[in-house]
Order: C-alpha cells, then structure tokens, then sequence
C-alpha cells in the first residue's frame, strides 16, 4: 500500500522532529562535557595560582623574616658598640682620676721595677698633671734600684711610660691602655650578655 502525502509529510515531520531531538541531545552532551573540561581546568588554574600566591607569600615571609633578623642583629651590635663606647668613655674618666694620683703611679713604677732588670737605662714619660710634682719621686725610685732614669716628654695623658734602654721594653700605663685592656675584656662578656 502506497503512503499518501499526508502520512508521508508527517513521517517526514517525526523523523526530522526525532533526528533534531538527537541532535540536540547530543549537542548538549557535548556542550556539558566541554563545560565540565573548562570548570576542571579553571579549578586546577585557579588551585595553581593558588599554590604559587601561598608559594611566593611563604617567599616573602622568609625574606622579610631573614631581613628583620639581619636588621636586629645591627641593631644589637650597634647597641653594644654604643655601651661599649660610654662604658669606655666613663672607665677612661675612672682610670685617669687614679692615673693623676701621685701614689698610684709612684706605687706602680716601684712594682714594675722590682720586677724588672734593675741595671738598665730607663726614659720614663709622666702624664701632664702629675710630671712636676713627680718628677724627683721617679728619680728617686730608679736611684733606689741601681738603675738611671731620664725624664721624657710629658704625655698628654694620664699615667705614664716607661721605656727600657734601647726601646726594647715598653710599659704604659696610662688611662688609655687601661681602659682599651677594659674594652677588650668588656666586649665578648657584652655581646653574651645582649645574645641571651
């Protein structure tokens, strides 16, 4: 039996109808897995960037941790170099108020020379305060061991300065040698304590 035009235009229809509908189901199938591809690729970008940010924060962090340890540790020696300096300053005040005493240095020069050759030629500098008044005591002294002594030129300091025949010997005492001897000492002791 023949199809009329009728039946046949509206199989025609369902066909169309039918093979549009699978078309279109397979559109959206397709379109869901390409959406479904981008979201995963977006959240693996986004999980990436993610990652760098904390990477480079955690960079950052470091850096400014390392920078900050390198600013506390100037802090602390230029801290220590200023305690050290007053210290110094105050120890150098100290040293030259006993240095300027006549029977500090006349009780020092007796002990240097009952410890030292006895027979030598000797120069001995005075500190400016206290060379008139001393300058017969010294004298003295050196007499007293059986040793000759000339009187050199006054030191700008406090204390003095001996000096054997032939410049091979020197002792100072003097407010400056004391206080960097101080110094010397003072400093490991200063940066152990400002490190506990």
């Amino acid at each position: 039996m023949g199809m009329d035009v009728a039946t046949f235009a509206k199989q025609l229809k369902e066909d169309g109808i039918e093979a549009a509908r699978v078309e279109a189901t397979k559109i959206l199938v397709d379109a869901r897995k390409e959406a479904e591809k981008i979201i995963s690729t977006a959240h693996a970008d986004a999980a990436r960037l993610e990652k760098d940010a904390k990477h480079r924060i955690q960079q950052e962090k470091h850096r400014s941790e390392d920078e900050m340890k390198l600013v506390a540790r100037d802090l602390v020696n230029s801290f220590r170099k200023r305690i050290e300096e007053v210290g110094a300053r105050l120890l150098k005040e100290k040293v030259a108020e006993g240095l300027n005493e006549k029977e500090v240095i006349k009780t020092a020069i007796t002990e240097m020379l009952k410890t030292h050759s006895k027979s030598q030629n000797w120069e001995v500098s005075l500190g400016e305060k206290i060379a008139k008044p001393l300058a017969d005591v010294v004298i003295a002294l050196f007499k007293e061991k059986n040793a000759s002594v000339k009187l050199g030129q006054e030191l700008a300091k406090a204390g003095f300065e001996m000096r054997a025949g032939g410049g091979n010997e020197v002792f100072e005492l003097t407010d400056e040698s004391v206080t960097e001897t101080f110094k010397k000492l003072l400093s490991p002791e200063l940066k152990k304590l400002l490190q506990a």
